[in-house]
């Protein structure tokens, strides 16, 4: 498989990931106001019309986060990658969303630091796979 194939399956596997993630911590999110303040969530609200657009993102931060990791860290294997780092890399590509999405930015705030969390974890989770993969 060629290294370009490889790129764009892992970053396509990533922003699927990261998709899916998103959609799971706005649903928390939505029902934990449902719960706690129902009368915040306004008609047209619901979870229905917020889910899709935290997936698309979810996907492309994902994709962000991939794509500055392909670049800025190509030299590097998976082992060598520092935490810190590779959450810097998640930050920016997650905070560059609202942005190239059309809106103001000031949702930058939110996508960032999720996209720092959903970076590390995203490592941290095939660091702990691929040392059990022993075959």
């Amino acid at each position: 498989m060629t290294r370009l194939v490889r790129a764009l399956r892992g970053a396509t596997v990533i922003g699927i990931a990261w998709g899916f993630a998103w959609i799971f911590v706005g649903a928390l999110i939505w029902l934990v106001i449902r719960v706690v303040s129902p009368e915040d969530i306004a008609p047209g609200e619901g979870p229905e019309r917020a889910l899709p657009i935290l997936g698309l993102v979810g996907l492309l931060s994902g994709f962000g986060f991939a794509a500055l990791l392909a670049l800025a860290e190509r030299r590097h294997r998976l082992e060598e990658l520092s935490l810190p780092r590779v959450a810097l890399w998640g930050l920016l590509g997650s905070a560059a969303i609202p942005l190239l999405m059309g809106t103001d930015g000031s949702m930058g705030w939110v996508t960032g630091p999720m996209g720092a969390l959903f970076a590390a974890a995203s490592v941290a989770i095939a660091r702990r796979a691929s040392r059990l993969d022993v075959t």
